[in-house]
């Protein structure tokens, strides 16, 4: 069974993978997960952030996130974020709500590939 995970769409929106419709920025959108075991979290202060070429393993790449109280709350907060009380991945920081941190982007999404709400609810039925 396919295991997804849900978001807020960033960056001027997409294009859902299932229908082909539009999707504006903002909009809560869905990717597949290739291999949930593989997924690990990782967060970092600016203190702790690696340089480019030296990345953690699984980690493709950094981008900056904000840790909130409830992510998705605030429909004008765009880009990634993340729930309070993480800690930093090297140095164990803990992140209050407000407070800027980088996280990692890891192996095993489908980068790129989102479904809208319907395409996904489909992707479901389909393999039930």
């Amino acid at each position: 069974m396919k295991e997804f995970v849900s978001g807020k769409l960033v960056s001027g929106g997409g294009v859902c993978e299932g229908c082909g419709k539009r999707l504006e920025e903002g909009v809560k959108v869905y990717t597949a997960v290739v291999d949930v075991d593989e997924l690990k979290e990782y967060f970092c202060c600016e203190g702790c952030r690696p340089a480019e070429g030296k990345l953690p393993s699984g980690v493709e790449c950094i981008e900056p996130a904000l840790a909130v109280e409830e992510p998705g709350e605030n429909e004008r907060q765009l880009g990634i974020e993340i729930k309070l009380g993480c800690i930093c991945s090297e140095c164990g920081h803990y992140f209050e709500e407000g407070e800027w941190l980088f996280v990692g982007v890891v192996e095993g999404l489908h980068g790129g590939f989102v479904y809208c709400h319907d395409c996904y609810l489909l992707e479901r039925e389909l393999e039930e």
